[in-house]
């Protein structure tokens, strides 16, 4: 794994923690690598006595770039509350979890509602104190986070590591009368100079570093140009950082890591539901292929109860290869779990009357061997 894959892989990397990787990380980038993260991909780097840190803000937000150890808007609230009581710490600062609950209902109690006499509230603060544990933000020095959410009197004694500083990204803009995601969005120079320099160079990179898929919707989107016409370089800078290939189609282009250069969640994974995706994708591919489905652009669109059918077909022709676990869900539950992996994995959109399939339904499909299921019989 080289440098900038670890780096696009860790969230940081904590001189405590591992000064080996930290000094490593720091040498790799004074050269060439920072140069190029900095002025093609647009991310700054924070290097300093404690941290290595790669700034990976996206083109565009989507689902799957959450904290994915997060289940409810919650635990974010919670997390900046976190962050704001451990500004007023000094580094090396122990407290002690009543203190900072204290602190945190008074902080976000005008934000959202707030009450840890109650268990999924408390689920919450657990999911919160782990993540923060996870990444260093704070260390315990005595006590446990076990059953924490079923026994609210418990005590447990935490240190400020310092590094919640460089956790947040810095704006030189006032944010503070932005209502949703979007509003970043809309004032960032990557966007209010869509067409100009390296505001344009910069959202490419991102799409294809950050992004299973970069897709566009007319010939003449400012993003595919300067993909199509800088191909060349595109290709030489990203197999020399990261390996790979470049895929460029009619409506769509896929950066394809090698196998041992991907980093974060992969698809195909060794998941059941990944391997069913497989399937689902090669029998859409084929109603494709024998133009059942029929479309002006790359999207093809289809209705809700379509692509249930479809999906709960393949369910019943591949039941006994696909896991107990997925077998046993309902009709209804499995076309979610099914639908949404679909959109995350942005293979499809979903829309109000329906989805529009992608082309990256092109660039994931299998199938099993034909004799699958004699080995299962023989396994048996």
């Amino acid at each position: 794994m080289n440098e900038l894959t670890e780096l696009l892989e860790n969230f940081w990397f904590v001189r405590e923690n591992n000064g080996g990787e930290y000094f490593r990380m720091r040498r790799a980038l004074d050269g060439k690598l920072k140069k190029f993260v900095n002025e093609f991909v647009g991310w700054n780097v924070t290097v300093n006595n404690k941290v290595v840190k790669l700034e990976k803000i996206p083109a565009e937000a989507k689902p799957f770039m959450g904290i994915m150890e997060f289940e409810t808007p919650r635990d974010y609230c919670l997390l900046c509350a976190l962050l704001i009581f451990l500004d007023d710490k000094f580094d090396g600062e122990q407290f002690l979890l009543t203190e900072m609950i204290e602190s945190v209902e008074k902080i976000i109690g005008s934000v959202t509602e707030v009450d840890f006499t109650k268990f999924s509230d408390r689920k919450s603060l657990v999911r919160v104190l782990k993540f923060a544990q996870g990444i260093s933000l704070i260390k315990i020095s005595d006590g446990s986070l076990e059953n924490l959410e079923n026994d609210r009197s418990k005590q447990i004694l935490y240190e400020n590591t310092g590094l919640s500083m460089y956790f947040s990204v810095n704006r030189n803009n006032d944010i503070s009368g932005f209502q949703n995601y979007r509003d970043f969005e809309t004032y960032t120079q990557l966007y209010t100079d869509r067409d100009t320099g390296f505001a344009r160079t910069n959202r490419v990179y991102r799409r294809l570093l950050l992004q299973p898929a970069m897709y566009w919707e007319s010939k003449d989107d400012p993003d595919s140009l300067y993909l199509k016409n800088q191909r060349r370089s595109i290709m030489h800078y990203l197999e020399q950082y990261l390996g790979g290939r470049l895929d460029i189609h009619n409506g769509a282009a896929f950066y394809m890591l090698d196998e041992h250069e991907t980093f974060g969640r992969i698809h195909p994974s060794d998941k059941a539901l990944s391997g069913f995706v497989l399937m689902v994708c090669t029998e859409l591919r084929d109603k494709w292929k024998n133009d059942i489905l029929h479309s002006d652009t790359h999207k093809y669109h289809v209705a809700n109860d379509w692509l249930e059918d479809v999906i709960l077909k393949c369910k019943r022709k591949y039941n006994d290869a696909i896991g107990k676990g997925l077998r046993e869900l309902s009709d209804l539950k499995f076309t979610e779990l099914v639908t949404g992996y679909l959109i995350e994995w942005q293979l499809m959109e979903e829309f109000e009357d329906g989805y529009y399939l992608c082309d990256g339904i092109y660039k994931s499909v299998g199938r099993f061997p034909d004799d699958y299921r004699q080995k299962e019989n023989e396994k048996e």
